[in-house]
């Protein structure tokens, strides 16, 4: 009678903790960006019903300075004749990893509409990411979100350079054709 005792309250305390544990927000689940040859990497996440959650998207800078973009969508799930978001995404954060591990966080744009992110400033060489939080929005039903993100690098002054001479030369070939006098 004692072990059927001890055995129903084990169960009962972790039956409590996991009711628990899926009313908390979820804590941060971390992924590793992978780029493809054109500096573009696509996310995406689910988590279930009602929860809250913070998800941190990590990648590096190889060659600085670099304007990072992204875009993220939310899911829609038809409920009642009607194309409910299931997703709320509160807020998105760029971060850089500093050496021991911590976060420093980064001044970040996000636009309205389907949400457009970029930090304010160019990022130099080093590890960064980025940082999701929200919560799904419909009771009994979890959710997903997905998205891009693309590194531009800056060019270098040389690049520009070449640009302007290849320019120039263009448009001295061109002149050359319209006027006799030159050739």
């Amino acid at each position: 009678m004692k072990k059927a005792l001890c055995s129903k309250l084990a169960a009962s305390l972790l039956l409590s903790a996991g009711l628990f544990a899926a009313s908390a927000p979820a804590s941060a689940d971390t992924t590793s960006l992978i780029f493809d040859a054109d500096h573009n990497a696509g996310f995406h996440i689910t988590h279930i019903p009602g929860t809250g959650f913070v998800d941190d998207f990590l990648f590096a800078v190889d060659v600085g300075p670099s304007y990072p973009t992204g875009t993220a969508v939310v899911g829609k799930t038809w409920v009642d004749g009607s194309r409910l978001a299931n997703y709320g995404i509160s807020s998105i954060e760029f971060f850089h990893v500093d050496t021991g591990g911590a976060y420093t966080m980064l001044p970040t744009t996000v636009t309205s509409g389907i949400l457009e992110f970029y930090p304010v400033g160019s990022l130099g060489s080093g590890s960064y990411g980025f940082r999701v939080t929200g919560s799904t929005l419909l009771p009994d039903m979890g959710g997903a979100y997905a998205g891009t993100l693309s590194l531009a690098p800056v060019p270098e002054p040389a690049a520009y350079l070449m640009l302007l001479i290849g320019v120039g030369l263009l448009a001295f070939t061109s002149r050359a054709k319209e006027n006799d006098k030159l050739g």
